[in-house]
């Protein structure tokens, strides 16, 4: 299972050097532009303009300080990110082995369905778990070259939210990708749920459902706002985030140990 793993690890890498090259480029622009801003009132007045649905998905944060301008533009949108490239390494690692039909190979060494689901999880939380490792370093270094106190802590938090939220929505795509053998129509389903799940926690904010109902939404579980804040995070959200990717993981071994592989 460890070399599975590894050797996934190192085929991954250069898929996941884009990402961060992405993800960073954009943090770095974040960081840079925040004190060519004009009038840092203006900014928190026209945030406040936003539409409730907008500002609720977001989070209520004061914009016009540098945490809360890093959570706006960039912390925010850490999941959406994440899980995208979650849903990708999903199909592009679990389903494409059949579609391919490279899993004939693989399970002729002495390797069990259940390892080679594991050995992929694994490789994705470590490719997640990096992504966030690299974006938190980021943080700490624009922000001191750029003249400003970093928030260490605070990004820490909200970082490891982030890993909690994509691992748990890994996870389930993960589940998805050992049922369906196509890569195209997996890639297809995880964005898509990944959007509509987006979509609808921002509009069951907006409509103020019951909160039974909003969270059933995994998106409703990221605080990255009241972290970057100082406020902290609640604890219930994270250890349901935890339970959610144990399970789901725990779901998608246990079925592809039963299911019919066609060789």
């Amino acid at each position: 299972m460890k070399t599975l793993a590894w050797e996934l690890l190192s085929r991954t890498r250069v898929g996941l050097i884009w990402w961060l090259v992405g993800i960073l480029a954009m943090g770095v622009y974040v960081v840079a532009v925040y004190d060519s801003i004009g009038s840092l009132e203006d900014l928190r007045r026209l945030y406040e303009s936003y539409p409730p649905a907008i500002r609720k998905l977001v989070g209520e944060v004061d914009i016009s300080t540098l945490n809360g301008w890093l959570h706006v533009e960039f912390m925010s949108w850490m999941p959406l990110l994440l899980a995208i490239y979650a849903g990708i390494f999903a199909a592009s690692n679990v389903s494409r082995e059949i579609e391919q039909r490279t899993i004939d190979f693989l399970l002729g060494l002495p390797v069990s369905r259940a390892e080679f689901v594991i050995s992929r999880l694994a490789a994705g939380l470590a490719n997640i778990a990096t992504m966030c490792a690299c974006i938190f370093v980021l943080l700490v270094v624009a922000v001191a070259l750029a003249g400003h106190t970093p928030a260490a802590d605070r990004y820490a938090l909200a970082l490891a939210n982030a890993f909690l939220l994509t691992a748990a929505l890994f996870a389930g795509y993960t589940l998805i990708a050992t049922i369906t053998d196509e890569q195209g129509r997996v890639t297809g389903i995880t964005l898509g749920a990944t959007l509509v799940m987006y979509v609808a926690t921002a509009a069951l904010k907006a409509a103020e459902a019951p909160d039974l109902v909003r969270w059933l939404m995994p998106f409703e579980h990221y605080h990255a706002a009241e972290a970057m804040s100082g406020e902290g995070l609640p604890v219930l959200p994270q250890l349901v985030l935890a339970a959610a990717a144990v399970m789901a993981g725990a779901a998608a071994v246990y079925w592809y140990n039963r299911r019919d592989i066609a060789i």
